[in-house]
């Protein structure tokens, strides 16, 4: 019997073992509506939240704002580079991939362990 569940369980986590947030459309731009495109940019930031869940809800607002600064200064620095002055048609993915949740299990959602990935426009 105790073969069985464990067997149910494993198999569930394998089916359902990954969660994702998305928000696309964002912009990060002057106010003027003309701009030049000058490319597009793709980056992954590695974010690391505590007391709650991967790509998901949080038990305590103590990393509610985890991602807000690595995926504003992933954002800063791909419009630095291209030398910009802003960013449209950003598009950023919360993704918690099977291993990061057996990490959050192991932890017993003390530590979850994410990537974000963020693609936009860079515009001047």
């Amino acid at each position: 019997m105790k073969r069985l569940v464990l067997l149910v369980v494993a198999l569930g986590l394998l089916l359902f073992g990954c969660t994702t947030f998305k928000a696309s459309g964002l912009a990060m731009a002057p106010s003027d509506a003309k701009y030049t495109v000058l490319g597009n940019f793709e980056t992954d930031v590695w974010v690391n939240e505590f007391l709650g869940a991967s790509a998901g809800a949080k038990l305590f607002n103590i990393s509610a704002d985890a991602t807000d600064g690595p995926v504003g200064d992933a954002i800063a620095r791909a419009v630095r580079q291209k030398g910009g002055t802003g960013a449209v048609n950003i598009t950023i993915e919360h993704r918690a991939s099977f291993l990061d949740l057996i990490c959050e299990g192991i932890t017993l959602s003390l530590w979850s362990p994410s990537l974000v990935k963020i693609t936009g426009t860079v515009i001047k």
